[in-house]
């Protein structure tokens, strides 16, 4: 029998583990259910690809992004694993391919959105299979009071519920408190799970708040500073638009990225962005998740994010190749105000009942207020993010602008 450092020499090529990833995959293998932390570029991925090489059945991946699940599937299949994913936007005869490699043992992995959990077709399906190992991405979209809510996520207990033979159970996120991985682990039912968390820190990361007179004035006098690529965070569509306006008057070749656009737009500017045909994309917070680009330079936020969850995540796209980058948010006092109407209009087109929303409303306002704490903070910006996760860590990082001295 080949051993778990036999197989990520044969399969993924390398000689050793990263920190934490033995543990995790020696607990899923022994049947324990584990809730994992790991931000992004410690590879999450391979903590549950390998131990589905290992164990006998299928393992099932449930993942937000048609994109990632694709992407996913092709890095398998060039690592000699075979994998399959099930999405509506394919054809019945690719639809059927799947199921047949799924039912026929074809397959180690197959990677489904939380939504069709949902679909009794695909329940009785599953219900045939011997799954092994059940693998959640991104659960923190489990947690009804998170910004990153998705109601589909809670169906993965009924449907867990439902198989004829409980699986294993692995849950990963980027980013999480210590109360949130406890709800992640009462929503999915989790008894007893491992918690690991591999640590928070990017050192190669700059993290720098800035609060300039006029936002307009400052991006023009700092981005020919700027060496590389980078991304712009936008809090609104019509400021996505405006910024990226502005860039290109100014000479820089900037791409837009937000709901309001066309699948098909969305995608031709990301490939740009990717291939470097774009040096700057500016955004909302639509863009970013199953981004695999390590090169980016800088991550500006033009506006004060609505919580350091998502802050972290998307400041995080910055310098993945370990090579240093800059975190920048702007902040002003009217970001407050125009972010609290943004939370209660969104807490209006929740779908919930009116004790849920309150619910959602008063974290929400409470995570806001966290990040206005970030801004203000005079001690290390390092330290407050980290300590926000529940993370220890020194007093001073040398590496953010209240360390330097810069602000």
């Amino acid at each position: 029998m080949q051993t778990k450092e036999m197989i990520l020499q044969k399969y993924f090529g390398y000689s050793e583990f990263r920190s934490g990833q033995s543990e995790l995959i020696e607990q899923i293998l022994n049947g324990r259910p584990v809730v994992a932390v790991m931000p992004t570029g410690a590879g999450k991925s391979l903590c549950y690809q390998l131990p589905a090489l290992m164990l006998e059945g299928l393992t099932l991946v449930v993942s937000p992004l048609i994109s990632l699940m694709k992407d996913q599937v092709r890095s398998l299949a060039e690592h000699g694993v075979e994998a399959a994913y099930l999405s509506s936007g394919m054809s019945k005869q690719e639809y059927g391919a799947a199921v047949y490699a799924a039912r026929n043992n074809k397959c180690k992995l197959l990677y489904v959105s939380p939504e069709r959990l949902q679909n009794e077709q695909f329940k009785a399906f599953a219900s045939e299979l011997q799954i092994a190992l059940v693998v959640v991405d991104e659960v923190h979209c489990v947690v009804r009071w998170g910004e990153s809510f998705r109601p589909a996520y809670l169906a993965i207990k009924p449907f867990l519920d439902g198989l004829p033979k409980a699986p294993v159970v692995a849950a990963f996120t980027a980013t999480a408190t210590p109360v949130v991985r406890r709800e992640i682990s009462k929503c999915l039912g989790l008894e007893q799970p491992l918690e690991l968390v591999t640590g928070f820190d990017r050192s190669n990361l700059t993290f720098i708040v800035e609060k300039p007179m006029v936002k307009r004035r400052f991006l023009r006098s700092w981005l020919p500073e700027q060496n590389g690529c980078g991304i712009i965070y936008c809090a609104t569509q019509k400021q996505t638009e405006e910024v990226c306006n502005d860039l290109n008057a100014w000479g820089y070749p900037a791409g837009r990225y937000h709901a309001g656009l066309t699948m098909e737009e969305r995608q031709r500017n990301q490939n740009a962005f990717i291939k470097n045909e774009l040096q700057v994309m500016v955004a909302t917070n639509a863009f970013g998740m199953g981004i695999d680009k390590p090169d980016v330079r800088f991550v500006l936020h033009y506006t004060l994010p609505l919580d350091v969850e998502g802050y972290y995540q998307e400041a995080g796209r910055a310098g993945r190749d370990g090579l240093p980058a800059k975190c920048v948010l702007l902040f002003e006092r009217r970001d407050i105000m125009q972010q609290r109407q943004l939370l209660e209009y969104s807490c209006e087109q929740r779908e919930c009942s009116a004790e849920d929303k309150k619910l959602w409303l008063t974290n929400a306002y409470q995570r806001l207020r966290d990040i206005e704490s970030y801004c203000f903070t005079r001690g290390c910006l390092r330290k407050y993010l980290l300590t926000y996760f529940g993370q220890e860590t020194n007093d001073r990082c040398g590496n953010c602008s209240n360390c330097s001295g810069s602000n």
